[in-house]
């Protein structure tokens, strides 16, 4: 019959796309994966993979065997997750996909509270966009990840802060003087704007007010973006928390209207996750709330 630890391996192998990723993945060696999944095939009598120079690609048959394979592993982690509840451990290793912005504003502290207070739980961070963490997440990738609303059906969302939305600006830019700043009087300003996937609130609420930017440039860099609006290249909005390192002659403007993201970690619907990951967004929310 075949094994858990086969079925893990077909179900990173899928996910992964490569045997050498895989291997990385499990602390295995590539040999390893090979001879898992050689034995997978003979054991089920039917061809799961097709291997390509470059890539993995399941057969017919193997999307079949992956879709069950999914399942199972699934009620497995479910099972683990139940036991460490019912025995209510705050263990083991979670897998945590991460905004930029929040790597600076909350993840150092929070990280520095489980090392002196759950040292026997492991977090491995994924650091990522808003589409990449909800891919994630539905994939089963990571266990918890870090996005803002509005977000999939298929995902629980669990409120940490709101993280108001700010414009920024060169210091001789001749808004900076402008006491209450309305969007109004930004539309015809160059903008420098962050990827979609990289933050969607910002065009979500130029959209609301019929506001079509002349974006110049377009990054994903945060500290990009913040350092070609203090260079007078454009004007931005951006999220407060990504401002912690902001250049000093950076101007910084509230809108007389509030604007904010709703940021938060979510979860896969009809998961459960462990008593470590909920310990996770207890303690997240508790450092949140002094922002």
């Amino acid at each position: 019959m075949p094994t858990l630890a086969q079925y893990i391996a077909l179900h990173t192998l899928i996910e992964t796309g490569n045997f050498t990723e895989t291997g990385l993945k499990l602390n295995l060696t590539q040999s390893s994966i090979t001879h898992a999944m050689n034995n997978l095939e003979k054991e089920l009598d039917l061809s799961l993979i097709i291997r390509n120079r470059n890539n993995v690609i399941l057969t017919s048959n193997g999307k079949m065997v992956y879709e069950h394979v999914s399942k199972i592993l699934q009620e497995q982690q479910k099972l683990e997750n139940t036991v460490a509840n019912l025995k209510n451990l705050i263990g083991g290793t979670i897998t945590v996909g991460v905004l930029p912005s929040i790597s600076l504003v909350l993840l150092p502290k929070v990280l520095s509270y489980f090392e002196q207070h759950y040292p026997e739980v492991t977090i491995r961070l994924m650091e990522g966009d808003y589409d990449q963490i909800e891919n994630w997440l539905q994939h089963g990738v990571v266990d918890i990840g870090f996005i803002a609303k509005p977000v999939s059906e298929n995902l629980v969302f669990d409120r940490i802060f709101q993280d108001e939305l700010l414009c920024i600006m060169a210091k001789n830019h001749p808004l900076a003087a402008v006491e209450h700043l309305t969007l109004n009087q930004l539309k015809d300003e160059r903008w420098i704007m962050p990827k979609q996937n990289i933050d969607r609130d910002v065009l979500r609420i130029l959209s609301e007010h019929k506001i079509e930017p002349n974006v110049v440039y377009e990054l994903s860099v945060d500290q990009a973006i913040l350092t070609m609006v203090s260079e007078n290249l454009g004007i931005s909005i951006v999220p407060k928390s990504i401002l912690l390192h902001a250049p000093a002659d950076l101007i910084q403007k509230s809108f007389s209207k509030h604007y904010a993201r709703t940021v938060g970690i979510a979860h896969k619907r009809n998961t459960y996750p462990s008593p470590a990951a909920m310990k996770f967004v207890e303690i997240c929310q508790l450092f949140a709330a002094g922002l």
